[in-house]
C-alpha cells in the first residue's frame, strides 16, 4: 500500500468527502417549504427600495411625460395600501399592499432589459 501524498489516509478522505456531500444534501429544501409571509415592515422596506428605483429613473431624465404620470400614480397606491396595512393590519390590507408593490415594481421596471453600456471619457 502506498501511502499518500498528503499523509492523510485514502479512505479517510473520502470518508470526509461523502459526510460533506450528506450535509449539503441536507441543506436543500424543496419549493413548497420555504414560505415567506410579508409584513407591514417588509413591505416598508420594500417601497423604499423600489421608490429609489423610480427616483434614479426620474432623474436620468429620459421619462416621458405619460410614464411621469404612471409612476407618481403607482407610487402613491402602493405607499397608500401599505400604510394602509400599517395601520390597519389584516391579511386583506397585506395582500392588496402586496399587489400594489408588484404593479409599482412592474410600472419602473426598465423598458429595456439590456444593461445600459459604461461611459468611457
Amino acid at each position: 500500500m502506498t501511502r499518500s501524498i498528503s499523509g492523510f489516509p485514502v479512505f479517510f478522505r473520502l470518508l470526509a468527502g461523502v459526510a460533506g456531500l450528506t450535509v449539503l444534501a441536507g441543506c436543500q429544501s424543496s419549493a413548497g417549504m420555504v414560505k415567506i409571509t410579508p409584513t407591514p415592515r417588509t413591505l416598508i422596506y420594500s417601497y423604499v427600495i423600489a421608490s429609489g428605483m423610480a427616483r434614479g429613473q426620474v432623474m436620468s431624465g429620459q421619462v416621458s411625460r405619460e410614464r411621469l404620470v404612471q409612476i407618481v400614480n403607482a407610487d402613491r397606491a402602493a405607499l397608500t395600501a401599505i400604510l394602509n396595512a400599517e395601520y390597519n393590519p389584516s391579511g386583506v390590507g397585506l395582500k392588496n399592499a402586496g399587489q400594489a408593490m408588484e404593479n409599482f415594481l412592474a410600472v419602473i421596471e426598465p423598458t429595456d432589459p439590456t444593461p445600459p453600456s459604461v461611459v468611457r471619457r
